[in-house]
């Protein structure tokens, strides 16, 4: 408690020292309120706002903010924070080099699942108990369910399921994320590289600093086949020495996790504290943060925690991740006052968030000024939350949640990212998007039709244009409003063309409920669907 108190205040001190532009950025034309509504409960709960509290925000735009609360401690809140850090962390692969079957189990999907999400509960856990950030990587817990409980060193209780707090009885330190088998089943190493990988996602993730996008002139006079002469050149040659003076000791602290045999789950399950040392093999450099030595992962996760680089980082993901676009200089006044935000906020997520869904480059409305993204697309993951919610249709295959894995599903056709191939997610329609986001319309419209009617229509599909067209025209205006978010009028063209499509679908498909699904397929087809 009483490191956590000091590099909270340690923190603190950023916001009073903070020096600000004198000049205040342009503040772009504002979207209009529910459109606002729309993009925040999306964005913070991964589905389209009801039609409650579109009317609520409509009568009264000061609503928002109450509703902007709300959703940041909706049950679905937890879930955004895992699917957007998601891109960051890259854990949700199916590239392990260990499978179910190894274990004993038959389950590969939710096995991959399970090790993917293990470092995104803990930070989405963190978020949800608005806990301070500093724990991502200090806690002397991790997150299991009953596949990691069955299969990791972890006292997982035993009959219970689902995500629960657990601790690792391996005698691991205590460094949260950094302490994690996901994280380094994702980033393996092999000897030449000795954990240089695992130190360069440490900086990436937490500090935003990627040495593999430094600029550097290569010397090309060291012979890459000589091993000892690349050794030398890591040591003395200017261009290596510009990242390994700083990178090879803080790939020094990972040795713990050194396992000779990757494939191997009897070895690869386990911190080996006794490795430790093994960096004086391999790295030749003693464990240090940028020149402040340490003695074990546990000192890391300290250092990072007292880095100023940490809540910055924090805040610029966040804000990229809810803009949807790479920040620039323009942004940087912004995104200091996030980060104080945070800070001020006790380091929690919440306070980040909602920092960021107030700004006004986060709410900018239909302008051509550069930097704003008045539009954003949805991601493979709110594609599948929203439809959803909307219809009550999860698109599976074999136990395969169709959207969020490759190899049976379409996440990376569908704009999503895999962790390997793929690290970042679409922000503009291909064609297999557009392919995919057409199958899934029509899947999803058939299914609630059949099955969950009520969910969006108030027809009891006895109805007709002829027989009843005022019943017609309230459930296209009801479906206008709860799938795109559009108020339309009875007399309006979008009703109109609705049941010009109602009727031609009819004359094919010979049911009135054949007529609907082919309506409600357009609207979740509709680019203001995808776009919000």
């Amino acid at each position: 408690m009483v490191a956590r108190t000091l590099v909270t205040l340690s923190l603190l001190a950023l916001v009073s020292c903070s020096t600000t532009s004198e000049e205040t950025p342009a503040v772009p034309p504002q979207m209009d309120a529910v459109s606002a509504l729309t993009r925040i409960s999306i964005d913070l709960r991964g589905v389209r706002p009801t039609a409650d509290e579109v009317a609520q925000v409509d009568a009264d735009p000061a609503a928002l903010d109450g509703l902007t609360d709300t959703f940041l401690h909706d049950a679905r809140f937890p879930g955004r924070v895992r699917d957007m850090w998601s891109e960051v962390y890259l854990t949700r692969t199916e590239s392990f080099l260990i499978y179910a079957s190894q274990y004993g189990l038959d389950d590969q999907a939710g096995f991959q699942r399970s090790i993917g999400d293990e470092p995104l509960q803990i930070l989405s856990y963190i978020a949800e108990n608005d806990l301070p950030y500093t724990d991502l990587v200090t806690a002397d817990w991790t997150m299991a369910d009953e596949t990691l409980g069955a299969i990791w060193p972890l006292d997982y209780p035993d009959g219970e399921t689902g995500w629960r707090q657990s601790h690792y009885t391996d005698g691991r330190p205590a460094a949260g994320v950094l302490a994690t088998n996901s994280m380094w089943w994702r980033y393996t190493s092999t000897a030449s590289n000795s954990n240089r990988k695992r130190a360069n996602a440490v900086s990436r993730i937490f500090l935003c600093n990627d040495y593999l996008v430094r600029p550097i002139e290569f010397d090309r006079n060291v012979n890459l086949l000589d091993e000892d002469a690349v050794a030398d050149a890591l040591k003395t040659n200017p261009a290596c020495m510009n990242c390994h003076t700083s990178l090879d000791p803080l790939a020094s602290y990972f040795f713990g996790f050194w396992w000779y045999d990757y494939t191997n789950p009897g070895e690869a399950s386990y911190y080996f504290p006794e490795r430790e040392p093994l960096y004086r093999d391999y790295t030749g450099t003693e464990r240090a943060y940028y020149g402040e030595p340490g003695y074990s992962l546990a000192d890391l996760g300290h250092q990072v925690a007292a880095d100023n680089r940490f809540p910055m980082c924090a805040a610029r993901q966040a804000s990229e991740l809810l803009l949807r676009r790479t920040l620039t200089l323009e942004d940087e006044d912004r995104l200091v006052g996030h980060r104080d935000d945070f800070i001020s906020g006790g380091l929690t997520i919440r306070a980040l968030l909602k920092s960021v869904v107030q700004d006004p480059a986060y709410l900018a409305g239909s302008t051509d000024a550069t930097g704003y993204v008045p539009k954003k697309m949805l991601t493979a993951d709110l594609l599948a939350s929203t439809i959803e919610d909307l219809t009550g249709f999860a698109w599976t295959y074999a136990q395969y949640d169709m959207l969020r894995t490759d190899a049976y599903g379409f996440r990376t056709l569908a704009g999503g990212a895999d962790g390997y191939n793929v690290t970042s997610t679409a922000r503009s329609p291909n064609a297999t998007l557009v392919l995919v986001q057409e199958r899934l319309a029509e899947a999803a419209a058939a299914y609630v039709v059949a099955n969950e009617p009520t969910r969006l229509f108030s027809v009891d599909f006895s109805e007709t244009p002829e027989t009843d067209r005022d019943a017609m025209v309230a459930q296209v205006q009801s479906l206008q409003l709860r799938v795109l978010g559009h108020e339309v009028a009875a007399d309006g063209e979008e009703v109109d063309g609705a049941l010009a499509l109602w009727s031609a679908a009819y004359s094919v498909e010979g049911t009135t409920q054949g007529a609907w699904v082919a309506v409600l397929s357009a609207l979740l087809r509709d680019p203001d669907f995808l776009y919000y």
